[in-house]
Parts: C-alpha cells; structure tokens; sequence
C-alpha cells in the first residue's frame, strides 16, 4: 500500500504553465514598420502589434527576452531588442536567432551594425551584418548616456558630465572607425532634471526636457552650439518631420498636455494643436499618423496638425501586477493605475479580463472576503462590490494622503476590521464595518510595512526591519511583542506556531510559540522573494526565481522539490492544484498532479479563537478474518475517504506506472462564493496556539514529495519495485533450494512437506507485489 501511495501522492511530473492574461507592461520602445508595431515592452519581452486598421489593432506575438526589454529597432525583416538584463536580443520570424550578451537600454542600427545604450552608460558597436552571430566592433566610455540617436556612423548622445546633480552634455562621437570611436565635439546643456530622448534632422538636434525641448544647431560637429529652449511641460520623447515636432509628454498639472505638436521652423515655435492624456513616453510619424505610446499604444491622425484625432488604439489587458487574490471562478489583479482587473478562471487554458475599474493610483494588494474586494494603492484604501464581476462597483474609500510615501502596501481584513500597512505612515488599523465611512481608530510606526498577517490579537508585520509582531488585542493602541530581523520582507504567511517570511534573500522561518521571544529555525535562499503560501508542508515561494516548492516537513533544513523559472512573479494565491501568479498580467501554473487532492480553496486564516488539537487519525483495526472458508481479500472501496487518495487496484503482475497529468487539467473544486468572515478573538492567544495562515493540513494527507528534477517520484517507486522484486526472487530461490536438499537427505518422506512448500513458493511473488 505504502509503494502504490507514492505513485498517486505527488507534485506534478512539471509545472506547467497552462494560461495567462495576455498583459503588456509599459512600453520603453517603439519602432512601427510596415503597419507593425514593435514594442519593447519591459517584463513582456518584445510585443509586436498589428496597427495596419488603428480600429482593428491586435497583438500579432511576443518573444520573451529576459524580463527587461527597453528598446527596439528594426532592419529589415530583423528586429533588434535592448534588454537590461540579458543583453542585445536579435530575433527573426518570431525567434531569437542570436544575442549580444552586453545588458543594454537602448540599440539603434545602422549600415550593418547595432550601437548599443549600456546599463552603465557607454555606447557599443556590434557588428551584426550576420545577426546570428554578433560581434563586437568597439565601445566608447560615456560617463553615463541617457539617450541615443545615429546618423550613418555618427552617434548623438546626452550623458552626465558627473555626480548626482551634475549637469548634462550633449556629445557627438564618431564611429566610422568603430574599434577607435572619437569625440567629435561636446556642448554642456546646463540642465541638472530630466533628459528625455534625443532627435536629429538634418543639421538640428532636439532634446526632449522636463520642461519642454532644446534645439542645438550641429551643422559642425566639433562645435555644437545653443539655439533655443522651448517651454512646455515634462516631455519623454520628440519626434521630427518637415519643421514640425511631435511631442510625447506626461502630462502632469491641470492642462492634461499628453501630446503637442510643435512648428519648430518659426523663432518661437508655435504650438500648434495637442491631445489630452495623462502620460505618453515615445512617438512616432509615418504618413500623417503618429503612433503614441506609454502603457498601450494610441494611433492619431496629424494631418490636421491643430485637431490630433484618435483613429484607433491598443490597449492591453493589464499591466505590471503586484497582487492576485482568487475565490470561485474569478481571480482579482492589481498592480497599475488600472486599480482593479477581475479575471473570469473558470477555465485555466484561457483566463480573461471580464471586468475592471480604472483610476490614477497605482494598487499594490488585494484581497476577497465572499463578494466584498479590499485593494490598497497609493492614494486610497478602497472596498469594492463584486457580487457583478463584470462591474466592480466601489463601496468606500479611505484615503491614505495622496503621496507616494504614504503608500498603502499590505493588508489582512479581519471582520470588520482592516489592518493596513504603509510606505512610511505607519501599521493603521482601520473601522470598515461602514464602507462609506471607513475610520482609522489606531496605529503604530512601523515604516516599509509590506506585509501583513493577523491572527488573535497579534499581527505579524514584515518590513525593512524583518518581521515585527505587534498586539492588537486593544485596536486603538496597537504595541509592540517583539522583532525579529529576517532582512527587508516582501510577504508572510503561517501555519501553526510558525511565520513564513518571503524576502531579498529568500524564505525566512520563523518560530512564534513564544511571542515575546521569536526565533528563526530555518532558513532556504532565493534572490527576490516577493510572496509565500504553504500548502500542508510545502511552501510555494513567488520571486525573481520564478515559482519554486519547498518541502519545510523539517523547518531547520527546507529542501526544494521542483520550480517553474520562466518569468519572475510579484506575489501568489493558490486554489485547488493551481497557482495563479501576479507578473505582467497573471499566470496561471499547475503545481499538484492531477490525481493529488489538495486543498479545494486558498490557504485562509482560520478562526480567531484557538481551537483544538487535532487529533492523530485512528490506527485502522487490522481486518476481521472470515468465519468460513478463506475469502479472497476484500478489494479497498472506490469511493476514498475525504481528502486522502484511494490506492489503485495494480495489475496482478507489475504495479501500475503513475498516470501523468493530462494536458488539461483536472476539474478544480471551487471554493464557495461566501467566505465565512474572521472574527477578532478578544483574548491573546497563549503561546503555542496555532497561528495559521495557511489551513494546516493532517498529517495522514501530507504529500509524500519526490526529490527535485520533475519525475523523482517515478525513479524513487521503481526502485522500491525492483527491490521488493529482488527480494521475493531471492525468498523463491531459497526455498527451492530447500525443498532439493530435503529430497536428497529424505527421499520421498516428506511430500506433504514438499506440496506445501510448493504451494507456499507460488503465491509468494504475488503477494509480494501487492
């Protein structure tokens, strides 16, 4: 029984990605081709959109590209990709063909070669004429080059000409002997703010600021000189053509200016029509359109240069997502100014955005207590109405300050009760039992709070100074337990007396049985970890890594079990075997073979009032024999008891190999709709008393976990079989062996002996194999 129970109690063969919401981080690159755009589009890698028909756009595919792409450019049928974190990435037809390991912010090609915006500021030239295989030419050592622009093999840069708060030069360098790059001239701007992107037409060069764009005149390059300075608001990018510039601004303050244009051939420029929008970063014109881009793409017809008009635009599903929280057949996102994404599960091949609520703050948490959606931004605390997923209806509000550094970070919802975490204003405890009047009734210092975790009177707090437990049995006084430093803390979570910590160097273990006197027993290292849950006793672990799965059974030496490396996550919730993963949109990952009965409903802090120990599940009594005649063994029933997977009947010869996890994956048992509220129990729980915040699981359906590498679990039963095999042949040989000495030392005098032995000898594999 113990041989067949391994092969249905495991962790799935290989994560496996089965969908996510097709999201787009914010674009840092834009190159439109042929009526494709190609984006740049951070975490999503390159993204390329079909804007032949502006009402009509799509995204056409994407190539992932390290996790960091921030700018595109394209020669032919190649395009070219800057990625700070993996370098130059050249892909074709859909593929990388070749990459230029170099990490970079920027790339331009021409006349063969790609010059290249460092990490750290210099310029590289690489020669891609064979874009398999590139090659480096040479590099030339900016102090720091903030933008990029290339004529044939002369390059335009701005770079600091210092420290923090030096002022910014305008440099020109020549390329044409590429292994030999020499200044041809430099010119000081005197702008110690904002550099945005850098245009050159003809023998002018435009210099997008925070307040507006300069114009240099570098008909001589070994000496530029200062034109004009024109004012207007912060502008990220300007485009060029025919004395006139279009401008792609942030649009800050009451005039909303997200898009200008600008006739530049007149001393002032004159403004001559804009667009209202709240932030763009890059923009383009070819043939009177102008294709603008920050968090999706707007296509405008200029041809009337004083009325830009919208023809179309692309705009993607989601953003950078910090936060997913999951119940029934939805899941709820947050990370951008979207606020809210509500996101229909109901089949996880294709999860889709069916419902949102828009806004100008950035979110950072969430959570779902039955139709009620708490979310935490840096402006507002708001409660929000599901019960409609596709219309989100707000409820409350609470507003934090307004200012990045009052931030609300974390949050855990109690009853009635909210307890948030901030930048720098503090652990609040909130009244949100009237949603349109939500109240702060108390606080305690405590700043970066970026997680947070209740249970009784005491919370759990993870911050830049490790993991604080604060007593919140008087809400109105909220006082400090205890501190302990597990390092800057991204997320929390527990399970009995013990406090999982997710943070910069990994996962922390902490024992809270004493809370005036935590201590760390354990300790498992990942750069980055953003986020943990723990499913009986194995830790799910969201960070830079990826997803990865942590057996914690022996807390002091936690040992990985299998991981899922091909995106970075911001944070995690799981329900039945899935893990649906805050990234760029949301990911949604198996993580339990599909025969395994986990939990049917997100791990969720239990009741407040400690409840009793668990009892050990009885010892079965051994089987009652049959008063009569022998009786073939009663078959186990069909039906498993709940939670605990049924052993399979195996053939009567060889033990059935494990089932692998069909492609699509097995029907989840969706949690109820309502979740039950927490209550605040009036008392402090006495040391020792469960501090869960993952339900824990009985011990008797603890997965039995096979070593990392995927399909341990198969190696490790085969090698039980073999040796069960082994031994029942070595048992079969001895006793024929003794049956042959005890006819030669007896003759026939003991056949009864020799029947039953015969008998004994034939059953014996059999029930060995069972």
């Amino acid at each position: 029984m113990v041989l067949l129970s391994l092969l249905y109690v495991s962790v799935a063969a290989e994560l496996s990605l089965l969908g996510q919401t097709k999201a787009v981080d914010v674009i840092y690159g834009l190159k439109v081709v042929g009526g494709t755009a190609y984006t740049a589009a951070g975490a999503s890698g390159l993204v390329a959109v079909d804007v032949k028909k502006p009402d009509e756009t799509k995204e056409l595919w994407r190539v992932e590209t390290g996790g960091g792409a921030r700018g595109v450019d394209v020669a032919g049928d190649v395009v070219y990709v800057a990625d700070r974190g993996s370098g130059l990435q050249i892909i074709q037809k859909g593929s990388v063909v070749g990459q230029y390991s170099e990490p970079c912010i920027g790339v331009q090609v021409s006349g063969g070669v790609a010059y290249l915006r460092s990490n750290l500021g210099d310029v590289f030239a690489i020669d891609v004429a064979d874009p398999t295989t590139p090659e480096l030419l040479g590099k030339y050592n900016e102090s720091f080059a903030e933008s990029l622009f290339v004529v044939d093999t002369t390059v335009y840069t701005t770079a600091s000409n210092g420290s923090n708060g030096a002022t910014r030069d305008l440099n020109i360098i020549d390329f044409s002997n590429p292994s030999s790059p020499v200044l041809l001239g430099s010119l000081s701007t005197n702008l110690t703010y904002h550099i945005g992107n850098i245009f050159v037409d003809d023998d002018t060069a435009y210099l997008a600021t925070g307040v507006g764009f300069l114009i240099f005149d570098v008909a001589d390059p070994s000496s530029p000189s200062f034109r004009l300075e024109y004012k207007h608001v912060l502008t990220m990018d300007i485009y060029v053509a025919n004395h006139t510039a279009y401008l792609a601004c942030n649009g800050v303050g009451s005039s909303k200016r997200g898009f200008s244009i600008v006739d530049v051939s007149s001393d002032p420029p004159l403004l001559l029509g804009e667009r209202v929008a709240t932030q763009n970063r890059l923009v383009q014109v070819e043939g009177g359109v102008a294709y603008v881009a920050s968090n999706g793409i707007e296509v405008l017809d200029v041809r009337t240069t004083s009325n830009p008009t919208l023809l179309g635009e692309f705009k993607p599903p989601g953003g950078f997502t910090r936060g997913v929280a999951v119940s029934g057949d939805f899941a709820y996102i947050v990370g951008d100014k979207t606020v809210l994404r509500v996101v229909d599960i109901s089949n996880p091949l294709a999860p889709t955005v069916v419902g949102s609520y828009g806004g100008t703050t950035w979110a950072r948490a969430v959570q779902v207590v039955g139709s009620t959606v708490y979310v935490a931004s840096c402006r507002y605390f708001f409660v929000f109405d599901v019960s409609t997923p596709h219309q989100p209806r707000v409820l409350g509000t609470y507003e934090t300050n307004g200012k990045y550094q009052y931030c609300a970070l974390s949050m855990d919802v109690i009853g009635t009760v909210a307890y948030v975490g901030t930048h720098s204003d503090g652990f609040e405890v909130l009244d949100v039992s009237s949603p349109s009047n939500i109240k702060r009734v108390g606080k305690y210092d405590l700043s970066r709070c970026n997680g947070v975790l209740v249970s009784g009177t005491t919370a759990y707090v993870v911050s830049s100074r490790g993991l604080t437990l604060i007593d919140v049995g008087t809400p109105s006084a909220p006082m400090l337990i205890s501190n302990v430093r597990t390092g800057t803390s991204q997320g929390v979570t527990g399970s009995g007396t013990t406090i999982y910590v997710a943070g910069r160097t990994g996962l922390t273990i902490v024992d809270v049985s004493t809370p005036s006197a935590p201590s760390i027993v354990g300790n498992f290292a990942t750069p980055q970890a953003t986020g943990v849950k723990v499913v009986g006793e194995i830790a799910l672990i969201s960070g830079s890594e990826g997803l990865q799965l942590v057996d914690v059974s022996n807390p002091s030496a936690p040992t990985l079990i299998d991981g899922y490396s091909k995106s970075a996550f911001n944070g995690i919730a799981v329900m039945g075997n899935l893990a649906y993963m805050a990234e760029v949109g949301m990911s949604v990952i198996e993580v339990w073979n599909g025969t395994l009965a986990p939990p049917t409903a997100e791990p969720t802090v239990a009741p407040m009032t400690p409840a009793p120990p668990t009892p050990a599940p009885a010892t079965p009594a051994p089987p009652t024999p049959a008063p009569a005649t022998p009786a073939p063994p009663t078959p186990a029933p069909s039906t498993p008891a709940p939670r605990t997977p049924a052993p399979a009947t195996p053939a009567p010869s060889t033990p059935a190999p494990p089932t692998p996890s069909p492609r699509t994956p097995a029907p989840r048992t969706t949690a109820p709709a309502t979740e039950a509220p927490r209550t605040a129990s009036p008392a402090t729980p006495a040391p020792g008393t469960s501090v869960p915040g993952t339900t824990t699981t009985p011990a008797t359906t603890s997965p039995t976990l096979s070593p990392a590498g995927g399909n341990g679990g198969d190696k490790k039963t085969l090698a039980i079989v073999l040796i069960v095999l082994g031994v029942a042949l070595v048992l079969v040989i001895s006793m024929a062996a003794g049956v042959w000495w005890w006819k030669n030392k007896y003759g026939g005098g003991g056949g009864a002996n020799e029947v039953a032995m015969g008998e004994t000898s034939k059953t014996l594999p059999s029930e060995r194999q069972v």
